[in-house]
C-alpha cells in the first residue's frame, strides 16, 4: 500500500476520536482551535531522497482544511500537498527548512515531511492552542508515532524549542534529551525514543535561529556531521 494510502487509512481509523474530541470541545464553550494537519508525501521524492527527513513545528497559525465527516480525508490532506512546502508563503521558518533539507544533502524538491508536535493551533492567529484543545488531540488524536512508523524517516528535527519538551513527551512518552557536542541541553539535545529515528534531535524555531544565524547555521553543521 503507498504511503499516502497508509496516512489516510490511519486517519479514517481515528476520525470516532476526532469527532468526540470536536463534542467535548463544543460542551467546553472552546472554539479557537484550527482543523487539524494531515500530511501528504511526495513519494517517489521522499522515496529517493539521501536522507528521509521528518521536521516538526510547533503548530499552524490556523489550518484550512476542513474535516466535518470522514469523506473530508483526502481533500484535508490536498490542503496540505496544495501549500506546497510553503514555496509561496514568504516566512523565516520554511526558508530555514528548505536550508537544511539541502544542508542534508537532499534535493531542493518536497522530498521531505513537515509535521507538528500540535495537530491543531488556534484559528488564524499564532501561538499554541488552549491547554484543553491540547488535551483532547493526546486523548484522540495523538499519531504522531503512527505516522513515524508509516513513513519510516531516517532524521526526525523538532524545531520547536526547549519550551515545547513537555508536549514532544506527551507524544512520545519514553523520549529521553540528551547533549549534543558542547551544547547546553536547551539549545540542541538528541532525542532518543523507541519510536524515534536514532538521529532525532530539538533545537530553537527559526524564528530564533534567524535572529542568530551565525549560531543556527553551526548547529545544523553538527547534526550534519553527526548524521553524515
Amino acid at each position: 500500500m503507498k504511503l499516502n494510502e497508509q496516512l489516510a487509512e490511519l486517519y479514517r481509523s481515528k476520525f470516532d476520536g476526532i469527532e468526540t474530541m470536536y463534542s467535548e470541545l463544543e460542551k467546553s464553550g472552546i472554539n479557537d482551535y484550527s482543523n487539524p494537519l494531515l500530511l501528504h508525501v511526495w513519494e517517489y521524492e521522499y522515496e529517493k531522497a539521501p536522507f528521509k527527513l521528518m521536521f516538526f513545528g510547533q503548530e499552524t497559525n490556523g489550518w484550512g482544511a476542513e474535516l466535518s465527516n470522514i469523506e473530508d480525508i483526502p481533500s484535508a490532506m490536498s490542503e496540505y500537498e496544495r501549500f506546497n512546502m510553503g514555496r509561496n508563503y514568504n516566512s523565516t521558518f520554511w526558508s530555514w527548512i528548505h536550508w537544511i533539507n539541502q544542508q542534508l544533502g537532499n534535493p531542493n524538491n518536497n522530498g521531505f515531511i513537515w509535521n507538528n508536535i500540535l495537530k491543531f493551533g488556534k484559528n488564524g492567529s499564532i501561538g499554541k492552542p488552549d491547554r484543553k484543545v491540547t488535551e483532547l488531540e493526546n486523548k484522540y488524536f495523538n499519531v504522531a508515532q503512527e505516522e513515524i512508523a508509516i513513513l519510516k524517516p531516517d532524521i526526525c528535527i523538532f524545531l520547536c524549542g526547549p519550551n515545547y519538551d513537555e508536549r514532544i513527551k506527551e507524544k512520545f512518552p519514553d523520549v529521553e534529551f540528551n547533549e549534543v557536542s558542547d551544547y547546553p541541553i536547551r539549545e540542541v539535545a538528541q532525542l532518543k525514543s523507541s519510536h524515534l529515528p536514532k538521529h532525532s534531535y530539538r533545537t530553537y524555531h527559526p524564528g530564533y535561529g534567524q535572529r542568530h544565524e551565525d549560531w543556527y547555521e553551526g548547529v545544523f553543521e553538527a547534526v550534519v556531521n553527526l548524521v553524515k
